[in-house]
C-alpha cells in the first residue's frame, strides 16, 4: 500500500472496533485449541467433568459410556485447519484491516475481498462448532475456511465486523456500491486521493448510518464512538464537508449538518460522473439538510418558545389542541 499519513490516525480511531474483533478471534482460537487438546475418550471426559468430577469418576469409563460426537481423524483434520486459520488471523498485524484500491479497480470488490478474508475467522468458528456437534459436511462446509464473504455473515457476526481502511482514487469512489456492506457494526474509512465528485457519500445517508465527509482526521473520532454502521471519507482536495449523525435527532434535517461546500462546481466529468451528476449530488445534499419552514416563517413560529426541540414541541402542541394527548 502506498504510504499515506492518514492510515495510522484512521486505524487509531477504529481501535475499539479492532480490539473487539481481535478479542473475538482470540477467544474462538482458544476454544478450538481446547477441543484439539482434549481429543477423544478420557481426555475429553476429564475436561467435561472438571477437576472435582474427574477426581471421583473414572474418566475412561465415563468416556466410554457417554454418547454423541467423537473426534475422529477426519474431524480432527478439519478442526486443525480451523485452528490454523484462527491462529493466522489472530497473529496478523493491523494491515489486515487496510486495503489499497488500484486505479480503475472496483472499490466494492476490493473491500468485499478484505472482509471475506477477515470473515474466515467467523467461518473457522462455524467449522469448529459443526465439528464439535458432529454436523460437519465437507462438501458443504470446506469452503468456509477459504473465504467467508460478508453475504454469509449472521446478524451476530455483522455486529462484530472488522473495520476496513481503504485508500482510493477519487475517480474510483463509487460510494453507492458500498450500501449493502453498511450493516451491523461495520465501520469503513475511505482515504481519497486526487479529485472526486463533491458529495459521493450522500448516497449512503440512511436513518441509522453515520456518514462523514471531511478533510481532517479528527472527524473520525465520531466513528470511534458510534456502535452502528459507519462510513467516513477523508479528502485531499475540495469536497463537501458534512456529517449525518443518527443520534442528533429524529428528523433528517436534524441529523444532517453541512460544514462546508466546494468553492466552485466542476465543469468536467470525474471518473465517468458528469458535471450534471455532480451538481445533482450537491443538490441532493442541500435538499436533505433543508430545514422545514412555513409560509410566514420557521417551525419555531408555530409554537410558543420553550425548552427542547421545536418539532417535538409542535407535535405536543398539536396533540394537546386536538385532545389526543395522553391524559386528555
Amino acid at each position: 500500500m502506498p504510504s499515506d499519513s492518514r492510515v495510522q490516525p484512521a486505524l487509531g480511531a477504529l481501535r475499539r472496533q479492532i480490539a473487539a474483533y481481535r478479542s473475538l478471534v482470540a477467544g474462538t482460537r482458544e476454544r478450538a485449541r481446547t477441543l484439539l487438546a482434549t481429543g477423544t475418550g478420557a481426555d475429553r471426559a476429564r475436561l467435561e467433568l472438571g477437576s472435582f468430577g474427574a477426581a471421583r469418576i473414572d474418566a475412561t469409563r465415563f468416556g466410554e459410556l457417554r454418547r454423541g460426537f467423537t473426534l475422529d481423524a477426519l474431524s480432527r483434520g478439519r478442526l486443525e485447519q480451523a485452528h490454523a486459520v484462527l491462529a493466522e488471523i489472530d497473529g496478523a498485524k493491523d494491515e489486515i484491516f487496510t486495503v489499497d484500491v488500484p486505479p480503475g479497480d472496483s472499490l466494492r470488490v476490493v473491500i468485499a475481498h478484505a472482509l471475506a478474508n477477515c470473515g474466515r475467522a467467523f467461518g473457522a468458528a462455524g467449522v469448529a462448532e459443526l465439528v464439535r456437534t458432529g454436523r460437519y459436511e465437507p462438501e458443504r462446509h470446506d469452503r468456509m475456511l477459504a473465504a467467508y464473504p460478508f453475504e454469509w455473515w449472521s446478524t451476530a457476526e455483522r455486529a462484530h465486523a472488522p473495520p476496513v481502511v481503504a485508500t482510493v482514487d477519487g475517480a474510483d469512489l463509487r460510494a453507492g456500491s458500498l450500501a449493502e456492506l453498511l450493516d451491523g457494526g461495520m465501520h469503513i474509512v475511505l482515504l481519497v486521493h486526487g479529485p472526486s465528485t463533491p458529495a459521493p457519500l450522500v448516497r449512503l445517508v440512511t436513518p441509522g448510518t453515520l456518514v462523514v465527509q471531511a478533510r481532517e482526521a479528527t472527524a473520525l473520532q465520531q466513528l470511534a464512538e458510534f456502535e452502528g454502521p459507519s462510513i467516513a471519507a477523508l479528502f485531499e482536495q475540495e469536497a463537501a464537508h458534512f456529517v449525518h449523525n443518527p443520534r442528533a435527532g429524529t428528523a433528517l434535517w436534524q441529523r444532517l449538518a453541512i460544514g462546508g461546500l466546494p468553492a466552485s462546481q466542476s465543469k468536467k466529468g470525474i471518473g465517468g460522473v458528469s458535471a450534471r451528476q455532480q451538481r445533482e449530488e450537491l443538490a441532493q445534499l442541500a435538499a436533505l439538510a433543508e430545514r422545514p419552514a412555513v409560509p410566514n416563517g420557521s417551525i419555531e413560529a408555530l409554537v410558543p418558545a420553550g425548552i427542547g426541540d421545536p418539532t417535538d414541541r409542535l407535535t405536543a402542541w398539536l396533540l394537546g389542541a386536538s385532545g389526543l394527548a395522553t391524559g386528555s
